[in-house]
Order: C-alpha cells, then sequence, then structure tokens
C-alpha cells in the first residue's frame, strides 16, 4: 500500500511537473508571437493545447479565413478560462456581424459584467454599444473605464469631446453632470482646452450649475474662465468667478482681490496667483508691522533667472485712471536689479501701463504708490511682481522682501466747470476731480 501511494504521488509530480514546463514553454512561444513571429502561435499550441491565450490569438489569425473554426477556439479559450471577457467580446461582435443581435447583445453584457473593473474591457463594451448608435449604453460602460484606469482619458477624452461638441448628443453628459465622476473635472479640463466652440464649453458648465447635485468646483470655475478669458469674454469670466466666492472670500473682495493676505491664495479666476519656482520661498504669515494679521513674504536664495511667478487678473475699466499703493519691507535683498509690480495689459496688445520703482537692500515698511492708465481698448490685466534687471547679472537675487496692504484706486478724470460770467467779464474755469477707493 505504501509503495503504491508512493507511485502515485511520483505520477502526479511528474504529471505537474509537465504541465508547468508545458505551460511555462507554451508562454515563451507566446510571447514570441507578440513579438511577430507567426509561426510562434502554432509551436505553443503544440506544447500546450488548452492554453486560453494561445488559442484566442490563434482565433484572430485564421477569423477571415476560418470563422467557423475561429470560433470553436473562442469558445474553447473561454471554457478553459471564464473569468476571462475578450474571448465572448469577439464572438458578440462574430454575432452582431451575423445579425443576431440578441446573442450579440448577450455576449456583451455577460463579458461587462465578467471584468468590471478592467478598463480595457469597459472601453470595448462601450465601443460595441456606440458601433450600434446606442449612445447612453456606450457612455455608461466608458465611464466605468476612466473610473477604473486614469489612462483611460488618453483615448476616451477625444470620443467624449466629439460628442459634446454634436447638438444631437451632447444632452447624454447631462446626467453625468448631475453627480459627476471622478473623472468629470479631468474631462472639463480637457474640453476647455480643445473644445473648438465655447458653446460647447458653457453648456457643460451649465449642466452642472443647473442640477440638484454639488456645484461646480473651484478647479472647474477656474478652468472655464481660463477659457472665458481666451475668448475674450473677461465680464463674464469674471462673474463667473465672484459668484463662486464664498462668504469669507466676499469680505476680502476688491479692485486687488485680498489685498493683505489675510486669507489664502487660492490660485484660481482674480484671485493671487503663486507659482513655485527654484530658489524661492513664498508664504503669507505674520510679521511686525503687517496691516491686519498676515502679509506676503519671498524669501530668495541665490536665484539667477528672471523672477515674475506672483501675479494676480485683475478687471478694470478700459480708458479709466487708477493709483496702485501699498507697504513694503525690505531684509537685506541683495540684487543689482530688484523687483517691482507693473500693471499689464493683456489685450488686445499685450503693454506695461504703469510700475513701481525698484525694492532692493534693506528698509523698515514703507509705502509706495504708481499710476495705471488704461488704453480704451484694454480688456484684460494683471498686476505681476517681475524683477526689474535688463541684463542676466541684475536677476541674481539673495534675501527677503514683504509685501502689505496692496490696493488699487480709481482716479475720476478732471471735469471742468464752466460759470456764467456778467458781460465783458471774462469766464473762468475751474478744476474738480478727486480720488476715490
Amino acid at each position: 500500500m505504501l509503495i503504491l501511494r508512493r507511485v502515485l504521488l511520483v505520477i502526479v509530480a511528474t504529471f505537474l511537473g509537465w504541465r508547468m514546463m508545458s505551460f511555462g514553454i507554451s508562454e515563451y512561444y507566446l510571447g514570441r508571437a507578440s513579438a511577430g513571429d507567426a509561426s510562434a502561435i502554432d509551436r505553443a499550441l503544440v506544447w500546450n493545447r488548452r492554453h486560453p491565450d494561445t488559442l484566442y490569438r490563434k482565433s484572430q489569425t485564421i477569423g477571415e479565413e476560418d470563422p467557423t473554426g475561429s470560433s470553436n477556439l473562442l469558445w474553447r479559450s473561454f471554457a478553459e478560462n471564464p473569468a476571462s471577457s475578450f474571448p465572448l467580446l469577439v464572438l458578440a461582435d462574430k454575432a452582431k456581424n451575423a445579425g443576431d443581435r440578441d446573442q450579440a447583445d448577450a455576449l456583451i453584457r455577460i463579458g461587462a459584467e465578467l471584468m468590471p473593473a478592467n478598463p480595457t474591457v469597459q472601453i470595448l463594451v462601450g465601443n460595441y454599444w456606440a458601433t450600434l448608435r446606442n449612445v447612453g449604453a456606450a457612455m455608461t460602460y466608458w465611464s466605468q473605464a476612466l473610473v477604473a484606469s486614469r489612462q483611460a482619458s488618453n483615448k476616451l477624452f477625444p470620443t467624449l469631446l466629439r460628442l459634446a461638441e454634436e447638438p444631437r448628443t451632447i444632452g447624454f453628459f447631462r446626467s453625468l453632470a448631475e453627480s459627476p465622476p471622478s473623472w468629470w473635472e479631468g474631462f472639463f479640463r480637457y474640453v476647455t482646452r480643445r473644445a473648438r466652440d465655447l458653446e460647447t464649453v458653457r453648456t457643460l458648465y451649465a449642466f452642472r450649475r443647473t442640477t440638484d447635485g454639488p456645484p461646480p468646483t473651484r478647479e472647474e470655475r477656474n478652468h472655464y474662465t481660463r477659457r472665458l478669458k481666451r475668448e475674450g469674454k473677461i465680464t463674464e469670466a469674471y462673474l463667473v468667478w465672484v459668484n463662486g466666492l464664498d462668504e469669507v472670500e466676499q469680505a476680502y473682495l476688491g479692485i486687488i482681490n485680498n489685498r493683505s493676505f489675510e486669507i489664502e491664495p487660492t490660485n484660481t479666476g482674480f484671485d493671487w496667483h503663486l507659482d513655485r519656482t527654484d530658489r524661492v520661498i513664498v508664504t503669507t504669515t505674520t510679521t511686525a508691522g503687517v496691516e491686519g494679521k498676515q502679509a506676503l513674504h519671498l524669501t530668495f536664495k541665490r536665484r539667477e533667472k528672471p523672477y515674475r511667478h506672483i501675479y494676480q487678473p485683475l478687471f478694470l475699466d478700459p480708458g479709466a485712471s487708477y493709483r496702485v499703493t501699498g507697504k513694503v519691507r525690505v531684509d537685506n535683498l541683495d540684487s543689482r536689479g530688484g523687483l517691482k509690480w507693473v500693471v499689464v495689459c493683456q489685450s488686445p496688445t499685450p503693454r506695461v501701463l504703469g510700475e513701481s520703482g525698484k525694492f532692493l537692500g534693506s528698509s523698515e515698511w514703507y509705502e509706495f504708490s504708481f499710476r495705471v492708465q488704461l488704453p480704451t481698448d484694454c480688456m484684460a490685466q494683471e498686476i505681476r511682481l517681475v524683477s526689474a534687471g535688463t541684463y542676466g547679472f541684475e536677476h541674481k537675487m539673495t534675501g527677503s522682501i514683504w509685501f502689505d496692504a496692496i490696493s488699487m484706486h480709481k482716479v475720476l478724470t478732471p471735469r471742468i466747470e464752466v460759470k456764467s460770467s456778467p458781460p465783458n467779464e471774462t469766464s473762468t474755469a475751474e478744476p474738480a476731480g478727486s480720488t476715490t477707493d
């Protein structure tokens, strides 16, 4: 009895060893086939005629010349690995082409349910429904693929954008907007950058605003305002941004928003944008002499490149005059060129409209100001902190600097008042003007 058991164990071990070896060799030849060696598929089948992936690959090579044989190989592949959807997806496509829609639909649904988290499967299932012009079903499965994998966006975002740009199909995005999936924000960013028509962007944003679900996120509003500004819709962009502010943010609203940096800059819309760059540390923190609780603090550590990484888009009246004021404290800012604030017209022609003096060296807190005159055609503006040097050696900078209470006031244009005079007396004209916050 003991000998019989040993013999059986040897037989089982030999069989398992053979299976493992044949499976491994079959995998090797399958890899050769993937590299372009067409004859390797048959060699793989010689070593293991039940290898599911090899059966699937063989069915693909004979599909046109032997449709029946190809289908049989697909069924065999599925029988060897019932957890794989790929044979069923191909069989569904064959059934559809043969006119058997019932079988095709049944197979495609089973395939989708077998591998719900596989993005490739969900994309293929979505493509199947798209060929049948069932856009709603297609988008359901494409959405599952995007949830499962960020990389799926490279394949699907262009397709979804084409659907959004078609008046007949953009309505299918309304249900997604009601309860936006995890990929929605990335897709909306893609649309704001790639859509040919602004109306496509407007419609998708309107879907988000008119639903009972969560409102548009700060990032969605930011992407939308960027597109609006790019299209020259400055007023619309400002209204979108300002209507998204919460109560705290509204309290610090002004011609220059968050003038004393009392709340953290959001890097969105018409707020402060603090772009990161090397060898510069930017914070909003407290120090002696600030107006309020915080001020803007920059520390330069042997920076040698031009600096222009802090800015705020503005919403000013074309043709009007403004005065910019602020407070600055310089802490051993070693630089030949220093820093300065500039107000720039961005559209239609980029140009500098006004600039402060240069900040460098050391000083206690002091006030600075400069005048800005807008051309009548200047529709988009910004205020930006830049290095003031012209030559490379002037951009070298080490040390720190503080800014606080940066504001802008509109300057009223003086008006002429003509007073009536008695006969034979000369009329006099007196200027009357003022500045307002």
